[in-house]
Protein backbone atom coordinates (compact mmCIF):
# COMPACT_ATOMS: atom_id res chain seq x y z
CA UNK A 1 0.00 0.00 0.00
CA UNK A 2 1.53 3.95 -0.58
CA UNK A 3 2.29 5.78 2.07
CA UNK A 4 1.39 9.00 0.49
CA UNK A 5 -0.33 10.24 -2.75
CA UNK A 6 1.54 12.42 -5.18
CA UNK A 7 0.78 15.90 -5.60
CA UNK A 8 -1.99 16.98 -8.11
CA UNK A 9 -1.08 18.63 -11.19
CA UNK A 10 -4.93 18.83 -12.04
CA UNK A 11 -4.90 23.21 -10.92
CA UNK A 12 -1.46 23.49 -12.98
CA UNK A 13 -3.04 21.93 -16.44
CA UNK A 14 -6.25 24.08 -15.89
CA UNK A 15 -4.53 27.08 -15.44
CA UNK A 16 -2.37 26.60 -18.47
CA UNK A 17 -5.64 25.69 -20.80
CA UNK A 18 -7.37 28.62 -19.70
CA UNK A 19 -4.09 31.09 -20.50
CA UNK A 20 -4.03 29.53 -23.83
CA UNK A 21 -7.81 29.65 -24.50
CA UNK A 22 -7.70 33.36 -22.97
CA UNK A 23 -4.55 34.52 -24.67
CA UNK A 24 -5.44 34.94 -28.40
CA UNK A 25 -9.64 35.92 -28.02
CA UNK A 26 -8.73 38.43 -25.68
CA UNK A 27 -5.86 39.77 -27.65
CA UNK A 28 -7.46 39.66 -30.99
CA UNK A 29 -10.76 41.53 -29.12
CA UNK A 30 -8.71 43.80 -27.93
CA UNK A 31 -6.93 44.16 -31.39
CA UNK A 32 -10.29 44.99 -33.42
CA UNK A 33 -11.85 46.92 -30.95
CA UNK A 34 -9.06 49.44 -30.83
CA UNK A 35 -9.00 49.63 -34.71
CA UNK A 36 -12.99 50.22 -34.70
CA UNK A 37 -12.59 53.13 -31.75
CA UNK A 38 -9.95 54.71 -34.30
CA UNK A 39 -12.69 54.34 -37.36
CA UNK A 40 -15.20 55.97 -34.87
CA UNK A 41 -13.03 58.89 -33.68
CA UNK A 42 -13.91 62.22 -34.41
CA UNK A 43 -17.57 64.10 -34.45
CA UNK A 44 -18.33 62.87 -38.22
CA UNK A 45 -20.02 59.29 -38.18
CA UNK A 46 -18.94 56.65 -40.85
CA UNK A 47 -21.52 55.77 -43.86
CA UNK A 48 -24.05 53.72 -43.32
CA UNK A 49 -22.14 50.87 -45.17
CA UNK A 50 -19.38 51.31 -42.86
CA UNK A 51 -21.77 51.52 -40.12
CA UNK A 52 -23.13 48.19 -40.97
CA UNK A 53 -19.77 46.51 -41.55
CA UNK A 54 -18.91 47.81 -38.28
CA UNK A 55 -21.75 45.89 -36.45
CA UNK A 56 -20.70 42.91 -38.50
CA UNK A 57 -17.06 42.64 -37.20
CA UNK A 58 -17.95 43.82 -33.47
CA UNK A 59 -20.48 41.19 -33.68
CA UNK A 60 -18.01 38.67 -34.64
CA UNK A 61 -15.98 39.61 -31.59
CA UNK A 62 -19.16 39.55 -29.41
CA UNK A 63 -19.54 35.66 -30.81
CA UNK A 64 -15.66 35.17 -30.02
CA UNK A 65 -16.10 36.01 -26.59
CA UNK A 66 -19.54 33.76 -26.24
CA UNK A 67 -17.39 31.11 -27.53
CA UNK A 68 -14.85 32.01 -24.63
CA UNK A 69 -17.54 31.85 -21.87
CA UNK A 70 -19.18 28.43 -23.02
CA UNK A 71 -15.52 26.72 -22.68
CA UNK A 72 -14.71 27.94 -19.09
CA UNK A 73 -18.40 27.13 -17.66
CA UNK A 74 -17.47 23.49 -18.50
CA UNK A 75 -14.41 23.54 -16.63
CA UNK A 76 -15.99 25.72 -13.52
CA UNK A 77 -18.62 22.76 -13.38
CA UNK A 78 -15.80 20.20 -13.38
CA UNK A 79 -15.67 21.29 -9.84
CA UNK A 80 -19.23 21.01 -8.64
CA UNK A 81 -18.41 16.74 -9.98
CA UNK A 82 -15.51 16.81 -6.98
CA UNK A 83 -18.77 17.51 -4.45
CA UNK A 84 -19.75 13.79 -4.15
CA UNK A 85 -16.20 11.83 -4.14
CA UNK A 86 -15.23 15.01 -1.19
CA UNK A 87 -18.24 14.29 0.76
CA UNK A 88 -17.96 10.18 0.22
CA UNK A 89 -14.21 10.92 1.70
CA UNK A 90 -14.98 12.51 4.42
CA UNK A 91 -17.44 10.49 5.57
CA UNK A 92 -15.08 7.33 5.17
CA UNK A 93 -12.43 9.50 7.24
CA UNK A 94 -15.21 9.93 9.92
CA UNK A 95 -16.15 6.21 10.06
CA UNK A 96 -12.41 5.51 10.36
CA UNK A 97 -11.90 7.57 12.77
CA UNK A 98 -14.68 6.40 14.55
CA UNK A 99 -14.32 2.38 14.16
CA UNK A 100 -13.19 0.76 17.51
CA UNK A 101 -9.97 -1.46 16.69
CA UNK A 102 -9.44 -3.08 20.45
CA UNK A 103 -5.67 -4.00 20.78
CA UNK A 104 -6.63 -7.05 22.96
CA UNK A 105 -9.16 -8.52 25.24
CA UNK A 106 -8.95 -10.75 28.20
CA UNK A 107 -6.71 -11.08 31.57
CA UNK A 108 -3.44 -11.79 31.78
CA UNK A 109 -2.80 -15.75 31.51
CA UNK A 110 -2.99 -16.83 35.85
CA UNK A 111 -2.03 -19.88 37.09
CA UNK A 112 -5.75 -21.45 36.76
CA UNK A 113 -7.97 -19.11 35.17
CA UNK A 114 -8.04 -15.92 33.20
CA UNK A 115 -6.12 -15.26 29.65
CA UNK A 116 -6.09 -13.30 26.42
CA UNK A 117 -9.32 -13.53 24.11
CA UNK A 118 -8.56 -12.00 21.26
CA UNK A 119 -5.79 -8.91 19.87
CA UNK A 120 -4.68 -6.95 17.25
CA UNK A 121 -1.39 -7.65 15.43
CA UNK A 122 0.90 -4.97 14.87
CA UNK A 123 1.01 -4.98 11.68
CA UNK A 124 -2.61 -4.86 11.39
CA UNK A 125 -2.66 -1.56 13.33
CA UNK A 126 -0.22 -0.44 11.00
CA UNK A 127 -2.36 -0.77 8.12
CA UNK A 128 -5.40 0.43 9.49
CA UNK A 129 -2.93 3.57 9.89
CA UNK A 130 -2.02 4.08 6.94
CA UNK A 131 -5.57 3.32 4.99
CA UNK A 132 -7.03 6.32 7.21
CA UNK A 133 -3.91 8.68 6.30
CA UNK A 134 -4.25 7.67 2.67
CA UNK A 135 -8.25 8.36 3.15
CA UNK A 136 -7.26 12.00 4.56
CA UNK A 137 -4.60 13.08 1.99
CA UNK A 138 -7.19 11.92 -0.88
CA UNK A 139 -10.05 14.07 1.02
CA UNK A 140 -7.52 17.11 1.00
CA UNK A 141 -6.21 16.75 -2.72
CA UNK A 142 -9.71 16.78 -4.06
CA UNK A 143 -10.73 19.64 -1.78
CA UNK A 144 -7.67 21.59 -2.98
CA UNK A 145 -8.07 20.84 -6.32
CA UNK A 146 -11.78 21.85 -6.48
CA UNK A 147 -10.84 24.93 -4.94
CA UNK A 148 -7.97 25.91 -7.48
CA UNK A 149 -10.44 25.12 -10.32
CA UNK A 150 -13.19 27.72 -9.04
CA UNK A 151 -10.48 30.00 -8.38
CA UNK A 152 -9.52 30.07 -11.55
CA UNK A 153 -12.61 30.29 -13.42
CA UNK A 154 -13.42 33.14 -11.52
CA UNK A 155 -10.05 34.90 -12.34
CA UNK A 156 -11.40 34.33 -16.06
CA UNK A 157 -14.86 35.61 -15.93
CA UNK A 158 -13.49 38.61 -14.32
CA UNK A 159 -10.78 39.55 -16.87
CA UNK A 160 -13.47 39.36 -19.41
CA UNK A 161 -15.45 42.02 -17.99
CA UNK A 162 -13.23 44.91 -19.32
CA UNK A 163 -13.67 42.82 -22.35
CA UNK A 164 -17.58 43.25 -22.38
CA UNK A 165 -16.92 47.22 -20.92
CA UNK A 166 -14.53 47.88 -24.88
CA UNK A 167 -17.06 46.45 -26.63
CA UNK A 168 -19.95 48.43 -25.35
CA UNK A 169 -17.57 51.80 -25.63
CA UNK A 170 -17.93 50.76 -29.37
CA UNK A 171 -22.22 50.48 -29.17
CA UNK A 172 -22.45 53.92 -27.31
CA UNK A 173 -20.71 55.15 -30.45
CA UNK A 174 -22.71 52.92 -32.89
CA UNK A 175 -26.01 54.21 -31.29
CA UNK A 176 -24.66 57.45 -31.09
CA UNK A 177 -24.02 57.43 -35.20
CA UNK A 178 -27.42 55.31 -35.90
CA UNK A 179 -29.54 57.71 -34.08
CA UNK A 180 -28.38 60.43 -36.31
CA UNK A 181 -29.27 58.24 -40.04
CA UNK A 182 -32.48 59.25 -41.77
CA UNK A 183 -35.49 57.24 -40.59
CA UNK A 184 -35.35 54.41 -43.28
CA UNK A 185 -31.79 53.93 -42.93
CA UNK A 186 -32.17 54.10 -39.02
CA UNK A 187 -34.99 51.40 -39.49
CA UNK A 188 -32.84 49.18 -41.64
CA UNK A 189 -29.88 49.10 -39.26
CA UNK A 190 -31.97 48.69 -36.53
CA UNK A 191 -33.65 45.15 -37.99
CA UNK A 192 -29.87 44.51 -39.05
CA UNK A 193 -28.75 44.57 -35.22
CA UNK A 194 -31.41 42.51 -34.32
CA UNK A 195 -30.96 39.96 -36.63
CA UNK A 196 -27.08 39.69 -36.22
CA UNK A 197 -25.39 36.55 -36.12
CA UNK A 198 -24.66 36.39 -32.44
CA UNK A 199 -28.48 36.36 -31.71
CA UNK A 200 -28.67 33.48 -33.54
CA UNK A 201 -31.01 30.89 -32.40
CA UNK A 202 -32.34 32.95 -29.24
CA UNK A 203 -36.07 31.52 -30.90
CA UNK A 204 -35.13 28.20 -29.74
CA UNK A 205 -35.59 29.51 -26.20
CA UNK A 206 -38.88 31.64 -27.03
CA UNK A 207 -41.93 29.55 -27.21
CA UNK A 208 -44.41 32.26 -28.44
CA UNK A 209 -42.52 35.33 -29.82
CA UNK A 210 -43.33 37.58 -27.60
CA UNK A 211 -39.95 38.51 -26.37
CA UNK A 212 -40.00 36.08 -23.41
CA UNK A 213 -37.50 33.25 -23.36
CA UNK A 214 -37.73 30.58 -21.21
CA UNK A 215 -35.05 28.27 -19.61
CA UNK A 216 -35.07 25.38 -16.99
CA UNK A 217 -38.20 26.36 -14.88
CA UNK A 218 -37.57 30.70 -15.31
CA UNK A 219 -39.21 33.14 -17.99
CA UNK A 220 -36.25 35.67 -19.00
CA UNK A 221 -37.36 39.11 -20.16
CA UNK A 222 -35.04 42.10 -21.85
CA UNK A 223 -35.78 45.11 -20.24
CA UNK A 224 -35.03 48.45 -21.13
CA UNK A 225 -33.12 50.72 -18.87
CA UNK A 226 -35.29 53.56 -18.74
CA UNK A 227 -32.50 56.09 -17.07
CA UNK A 228 -30.17 55.53 -20.29
CA UNK A 229 -29.57 57.94 -23.29
CA UNK A 230 -32.22 58.02 -25.72
CA UNK A 231 -30.05 57.39 -28.69
CA UNK A 232 -28.13 54.31 -26.71
CA UNK A 233 -31.00 52.29 -24.90
CA UNK A 234 -29.41 50.49 -22.10
CA UNK A 235 -31.08 46.83 -21.19
CA UNK A 236 -30.94 44.47 -18.88
CA UNK A 237 -32.36 40.50 -18.68
CA UNK A 238 -34.52 39.85 -16.03
CA UNK A 239 -35.47 36.52 -14.59
CA UNK A 240 -38.95 35.43 -13.54
CA UNK A 241 -40.78 32.55 -12.11
CA UNK A 242 -43.98 30.67 -13.64
CA UNK A 243 -46.03 33.50 -11.36
CA UNK A 244 -44.17 36.16 -13.06
CA UNK A 245 -42.17 37.42 -9.86
CA UNK A 246 -38.97 38.57 -10.34
CA UNK A 247 -36.10 36.50 -8.91
CA UNK A 248 -33.07 38.27 -10.31
CA UNK A 249 -31.88 40.87 -12.66
CA UNK A 250 -29.13 41.52 -14.93
CA UNK A 251 -26.35 44.12 -15.53
CA UNK A 252 -27.76 46.92 -17.47
CA UNK A 253 -25.62 47.08 -20.94
CA UNK A 254 -25.45 48.90 -23.76
CA UNK A 255 -24.90 45.79 -25.51
CA UNK A 256 -26.67 45.57 -28.93
CA UNK A 257 -26.76 41.95 -28.48
CA UNK A 258 -29.14 39.64 -27.01
CA UNK A 259 -27.65 36.83 -26.64
CA UNK A 260 -24.87 38.54 -24.36
CA UNK A 261 -27.91 39.68 -22.07
CA UNK A 262 -29.49 36.10 -21.90
CA UNK A 263 -26.16 34.23 -21.49
CA UNK A 264 -24.93 36.09 -18.73
CA UNK A 265 -28.73 36.19 -17.00
CA UNK A 266 -28.38 31.63 -17.64
CA UNK A 267 -25.17 32.13 -16.29
CA UNK A 268 -26.34 33.78 -12.92
CA UNK A 269 -29.29 31.36 -13.25
CA UNK A 270 -26.88 28.27 -13.42
CA UNK A 271 -24.64 29.46 -10.20
CA UNK A 272 -27.42 31.25 -8.01
CA UNK A 273 -30.56 29.68 -8.47
CA UNK A 274 -31.82 25.97 -8.05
Amino acid sequence: MPCSIPPSNLALFIAQFLAKLEAFIIAKVYEEVNKIIERLMGQICPPVEEIKKILAIRDNLVNMINGLEKKIEPVRKFADILDPPIKAGKVTVLVLEQLPLPTAIGLPPLKDFGGLISATSTGMQNRFSQLLNIACQIVDLLAKDQKAIKDLTDISFDGLIPVKQKLESIDIKLFECVDKLPQAQKTEVLSLIENLPSNAGLTSLSGDGSGKYFYKNYVITIQEDKNSPGFAKKRFAQVENANGVVLMKGPSSFSSSTRILIDEIKFRINNQLP
